[in-house]
């Protein structure tokens, strides 16, 4: 579930390097064996002038981990930006409104953007004149005040120190401190960035990327008043604004149906009028009934008083039932009318990419999330925009009408229809039925949602590929490496980052497996995909059997730490016990989250199916079938419940390869079917029975229990000269999984080199 946490054996015997003490400064870096690496530093002026010298200063920080930084002034950026800027987010979590717009509009000008470098871009001020820079750990670009100080030159370093994985030192001469901004580095922090990832991203965890997978898929065109539109021959679909697909769909808030207009919120419903009504029907009937049962009650006998008793609390009960069905008949409204076809009064005369932002905006349009697929159509007429809900694939009626080549939507469909052939559909489709004067169809053209033509490759031979799956699990808002740091950070600020939006991904978006000894390539290398996924099964803390961060934050700080072994001896174990507060003494073990939070589990199941539908969109366009296609899934932590949810869409429509658990959370909730796989390993600490781990040795975010459905036959502990990397936070730490790849054939747990 967590990534973070200390690293507390930082000696690396498997690597052929001199041993280095991190706290002599005189041992030199060189005896590492590392060669020089080099790495770019882009500056971009933003709407200022910058002296072409100002940035040659930067100093040789980065030399004693052989790192060069080679600086460079790219051309200035105009833009219409407000000269002074606003203040970026406190958290030094994600880039603000301003910052994105920024990069954005400044990658879609540059020609090729150089993967391992870093962007600095260099704006006027920010409103708070004592910010003078911002950026986020681990992303490749950051953002400085123009004005040049004493300590310019060091807050440079700060930051690229910062956009290569450092983070802030308490030490007051290193270039991590960000008071002093000093000039050294620790020979941890050189070891760090040795190990570091070569490439970071460009965006923050917060923010959404545009992917090719969503269950909605959103359409915008304009029609003249007879549906007809201008289309190019070669590409018709250009004439039709394709944003991005979600996972939800909207309705507009503003309806025209007086009944169904909201008008205010109450615990996070929106209230209309038919909810109002529906209340005050309900109390009068429940005031004039009751009254009437009330005179009764005092006329009658004994017997009859208990049955008008029994009358009253039925009435109250019809009554609170009549205004709970309330909010779903609203619903049902929706479904049926408002949301299939709807006119949207405040936008006459809105350009499509002008509304196409409105859409996003939460004061006018709601989402709601659903777990089936289709499409969302946008379309204006005679300046008026309307729109409706329709199937996956949508079919155009092509002509050339005045000399001119022109489409008109006709219908929608859960098929692709061509010719003679049908097909069931997983994605979504565009098809342009062209037409002649005589009403004869004389072509038809098939395009996905991206506007790539697949007319051709309907009947190509579908290729069997391998198909890699990573499930990640619960991503921290903490930037620091020490776990307990960690912890802290996260409890100060009450942060978590929002749950999973099901997309898949195919890099690794959030950056979960790769820093840590590219475990993610471990597992390529060994199977040999011809396709790897990535899929974001990060969900709050409260669907974990810690159920809070408080009680994770409480346990995890009583716990006892591994036992250490006195030099050339065997570890003694005296952590059977823990004294808690009070003085009393309990059970080591009783600490660890044991129970099952089945809701939650539950819940990120629910979660997967939809990041499930969505692979199957990427793996089912043409010519591919998923059928004769084998998946292998490695799941971590909270990215178990969340695999099992994708493998309920997938279950029946691909080959399944191997499943490979790593950590599981909650391991008692849920099911793997053996027998559906080629191979299944579950990995982690011993929880119970013969051999079991230490206290002190057990996995405390994620104590392993067996997944239901698997027995100790497809089990896999950490072997014995692994022991020194185990602990409550150790045990469950991805990057200490590697030594799975040390496992020898005859093994439990191998995995088959394909």
């Amino acid at each position: 579930m967590i990534r973070f946490f200390p690293f507390l054996f930082v000696f690396l015997s498997s690597f052929s390097v001199a041993q280095t003490d991190w706290s002599n400064d005189s041992v030199k870096f060189v005896d590492a064996g590392f060669r020089d690496k080099n790495i770019n530093l882009y500056f971009i002026p933003i709407d200022c002038k910058v002296d072409r010298n100002f940035f040659l200063k930067v100093n040789t920080s980065f030399s004693k981990a052989k790192i060069k930084i080679s600086p460079f002034l790219l051309p200035a950026f105009n833009t219409d930006f407000e000269p002074v800027w606003d203040n970026p987010p406190k958290d030094s979590l994600r880039f603000s409104r301003q910052m994105r717009q920024l990069r954005d509009d400044y990658f879609k000008t540059l020609k090729e953007r150089d993967p391992n470098g870093i962007y600095c871009f260099v704006i006027p001020e920010f409103r708070n004149d004592s910010i003078r820079g911002y950026g986020i750990n681990s992303k490749s670009m950051f953002f400085i005040s123009k004005d040049i100080d004493s300590v310019f030159d060091a807050r440079i370093n700060f930051h690229i120190g910062f956009s290569l994985g450092l983070n802030s030192s308490k030490l007051p001469e290193n270039v991590m401190n960000p008071n002093f901004y000093g000039s050294e580095l620790s020979w941890r922090q050189c070891w760090d960035l040795r190990n570091a990832p070569n490439s970071f991203s460009l965006f923050d965890d917060y923010e959404f990327i545009r992917t090719g997978n969503g269950l909605f898929a959103y359409y915008f065109w304009e029609q003249d008043k007879e549906g007809w539109f201008e289309v190019d021959s070669l590409k018709p679909f250009k004439s039709i604004l394709r944003p991005q697909k979600f996972n939800h769909l909207v309705y507009y808030l503003k309806v025209d149906n007086f009944f169904f207009k909201p008008l205010f919120k109450f615990q996070g419903q929106r209230i209309c009028l038919i909810h109002v009504l529906t209340l005050l029907v309900s109390l009068i009937l429940i005031f004039f009934g009751v009254r009437k049962i009330n005179k009764s009650l005092t006329e009658s006998g004994f017997f009859k008083r208990q049955g008008f008793r029994l009358l009253k609390l039925v009435f109250w009960s019809s009554a609170a039932l009549l205004v709970y069905s309330s909010f779903y008949i609203v619903e049902f409204v929706y479904d049926q009318s408002i949301i299939l076809d709807h006119k949207l009064n405040d936008f006459k005369g809105v350009e499509k990419g002008d509304l196409k932002k409105k859409v996003n905006n939460p004061e006018l349009f709601v989402k709601r999330f659903e777990e089936k697929q289709g499409s969302y159509i946008f379309q204006r007429k005679n300046e008026t925009w309307y729109y409706q809900q329709e199937k996956p694939v949508l079919y155009f009626e092509v002509r050339n009408l005045e000399n001119k080549l022109q489409a008109k939507f006709q219908r929608s469909s859960n098929e692709l229809e061509i010719g003679e052939e049908k097909r069931a559909v997983r994605s979504h489709y565009m098809v342009f039925r062209y037409f002649d004067e005589r009403d004869s169809l004389v072509g038809e053209k098939v395009f996905n949602y991206r506007g790539i033509d697949l007319t051709e490759k309907r009947n190509l031979v579908n290729p069997a590929k391998r198909i890699l799956l990573f499930v990640n699990g619960y991503r921290p808002v903490s930037l620091s490496n020490n776990f307990r740091e960690n912890i802290n950070d996260i409890q100060k600020k009450g942060l978590e980052f929002p749950n999973s939006k099901n997309y898949l991904y195919d890099y690794d978006r959030f950056g979960y497996w790769t820093p840590w000894n590219n475990i993610n390539l471990l597992f390529q290398r060994r199977i040999n995909p011809g396709e790897v996924w990535y899929a974001d099964g990060h969900h709050s803390v409260s669907t974990s059997n810690h159920r809070s961060l408080v009680n994770f934050t409480t346990n995890s700080g009583i716990y006892p730490q591994p036992c250490k072994a006195p030099k050339g001896r065997e570890v003694k174990h005296g952590c059977q016990k823990t004294t808690i507060a009070g003085g009393k003494e309990i059970e080591t073990t009783t600490l660890l989250a044991t129970s099952p939070n089945e809701e939650g589990f539950n819940f990120r199941r629910k979660q997967g199916r939809i990041a499930g539908r969505n692979l199957l969109q990427q793996l089912n366009e043409m010519p591919n079938k998923s059928e004769n296609d084998t998946l292998f899934v490695v799941a971590h932590s909270m990215g178990y419940a969340y695999a099992l949810g994708m493998i309920d869409i997938l279950r029946g429509k691909i080959q399944f390869g191997g499943f490979y658990i790593i950590a599981p959370e909650n391991a008692n909730s849920g099911k793997v079917l053996p027998g559906e796989w080629n191979e299944v390993w579950q990995y982690g600490a011993k929880l119970t029975g013969k051999n079991a781990n230490a206290p002190c040795e057990q996995d405390g975010v994620a104590p392993q229990f067996t997944a239901k459905g698997l027995n100790e036959t497809h089990r896999t502990y950490f072997p014995l000269n692994q022991r020194h990397r185990m602990g409550y936070f150790e045990s469950h730490f991805i990057g200490y999984y590697t030594w799975i790849f040390d496992l020898k054939e005859d093994e439990k747990g191998f995995i088959l080199q394909r």
